[in-house]
């Protein structure tokens, strides 16, 4: 393939179509990146006969697996949108996200003799649905276009320089924006790609026998990789995401170890590897979130603390409940206007610039958790703590430990009741993800109380610290 900033793609599936990259499977099965669309035109075809149009969603409740990506593919060839579903979620989350997105799930078995009827130019056709949690309880849904992917996909490649000499190791879950743009630039580089649903044996065990150059992961994957003598020697940039605070020293450790690991920063609404630290600094000035814009059309700027970007990248909106168009009141709350005219989206992350190429993430400006490497709203937790019996009100923090983040919960008995920490807990575990469920809940009669000038808040911090004893 030509330079790719100089290369035009139609759709998604027209960048993997023309690269020379190569996916290895878990299964075993090695398959080139062309060989994939051709088996995607077939799943079109499926999809076509069980009466999906374009701009219809289908649900892709997969893991790394081809049929994931075959699924994926052939969405970007027929004008379908893909709602990414987290294959971690609980069936009741799982079902209650098909519902407000309004997809549907596919018969993979299906056989399709329908024509494909592959959409010549998707560029400006919706593409995918991530899912994010905000402050309300129920996760947003982040749609991006194809032209959105493709972009962020050309700017990864040059900023992060993977070229066909690499070997890409995708252990990253295709359902969130991390996984998928590590892919598809890894593919667009035209690298050898290592497809793999993430385990500690078996990641590891291909960290030996691939040589590994280039991957992307949490630093809990990588604390546990070192964990398991994973040889790393071989990679020479790693960008990671800072979910876990215990683990502070993961780069000088995966320093020793070889391995050149780099702050980064991204989200749903701008898509992962936005921004990348410089792999040149030493290991303190890798371990800072955030880094230089991956984008040359990029910006970003910090107003009274909270980080605001724009870019190539930015999605196009979020998604109406059970609805087929933006739902733009929403999708506004987010959105700003300077005096320029320019508009910047609000991340809600709180941030400083360190020039006007580069800034450092420090954390959410509110109290969003980051648990399982996905950012989780307290209200969604506490809306499942208050309907367990006898709950009337709760609280939900978390507490950073070498295994990563996990959730406490502090609840409220009603008057005279008693409540079973054991129940609570397997009340939670039937209704929300297992990283979402508490690994403990206190019982407590009232919440720790300040009062200020906008009236009384619950001390989060107290509970935090009485959690992280509790833990220790």
């Amino acid at each position: 393939m030509a330079s790719i900033r100089e290369t035009t793609f139609q759709n998604v599936a027209d960048l993997f179509s023309k690269s020379d990259a190569v996916l290895v499977f878990d299964n075993g099965e090695e398959i080139e990146s062309k060989e994939l669309v051709r088996r995607a035109e077939q799943r079109l075809r499926q999809l076509r006969a069980q009466g999906f149009a374009n701009g219809d969603r289908v649900a892709l409740h997969r893991g790394n697996d081809i049929e994931a990506l075959e699924l994926l593919l052939a969405a970007a060839l027929g004008g379908i949108v893909v709602v990414a579903v987290n294959t971690k979620y609980s069936q009741v989350e799982v079902d209650d996200l098909v519902a407000r997105s309004g997809a549907r799930h596919p018969q993979l078995s299906h056989h399709g003799d329908a024509e494909p009827d592959v959409c010549a130019n998707a560029l400006d056709l919706p593409f995918i649905i991530f899912t994010t949690s905000g402050t309300t309880s129920k996760p947003k849904m982040v749609l991006h276009r194809q032209r959105s992917v493709i972009e962020h996909t050309v700017d990864i490649v040059t900023h992060f320089g993977y070229s066909d000499a690499d070997t890409v190791l995708m252990a990253l879950p295709l359902c969130g924006t991390f996984g998928l743009s590590s892919l598809i630039a890894a593919v667009a580089s035209g690298a050898r790609v290592v497809v793999n649903q993430f385990s500690v044996d078996g990641t590891s065990a291909l960290t030996h026998r691939e040589q590994i150059t280039a991957m992307n992961g949490s630093d809990d994957m990588f604390h546990r990789l070192l964990l398991a003598d994973a040889d790393l020697s071989h990679v020479r940039i790693s960008g990671y995401a800072q979910f876990n605070t215990s683990l502070n020293d993961i780069v000088s450790r995966a320093e020793e170890k070889g391995a050149t690991l780099t702050g980064l920063y991204g989200m749903s609404e701008v898509q992962a590897l936005f921004s990348l630290r410089n792999p040149q600094l030493d290991s303190e000035g890798r371990s800072r979130a955030g880094g230089m814009l991956v984008s040359p059309r990029a910006s970003a700027r910090v107003v009274e603390g909270e980080l605001q970007l724009r870019g190539p990248s930015l999605f196009a909106g979020y998604l109406q409940e059970g609805g087929d168009a933006v739902d733009d009141e929403l999708t506004a709350r987010h959105m700003v206007t300077d005096d320029d005219g320019v508009v910047w989206f609000k991340t809600g992350d709180l941030a400083e610039m360190d020039d006007d190429r580069t800034f450092h993430f420090i954390s959410r400006l509110g109290d969003i958790l980051r648990l399982g490497g996905f950012l989780v709203a307290p209200a969604e937790i506490a809306e499942a703590l208050c309907s367990a019996p006898g709950v009337t009100d709760a609280q939900v923090v978390a507490v950073g430990l070498e295994s990563g983040s996990r959730p406490v919960a502090f609840v409220i008995p009603e008057e005279g009741s008693t409540i079973s920490e054991h129940e609570v807990i397997e009340h939670c575990r039937a209704r929300l993800a297992r990283y979402k469920v508490p690994v403990r809940v206190v019982s407590l009669d009232e919440f720790p109380i300040t009062d200020g000038p906008n009236g009384a808040k619950i001390r989060l911090t107290e509970l935090r610290d009485r959690a992280t004893e509790l833990l220790n």
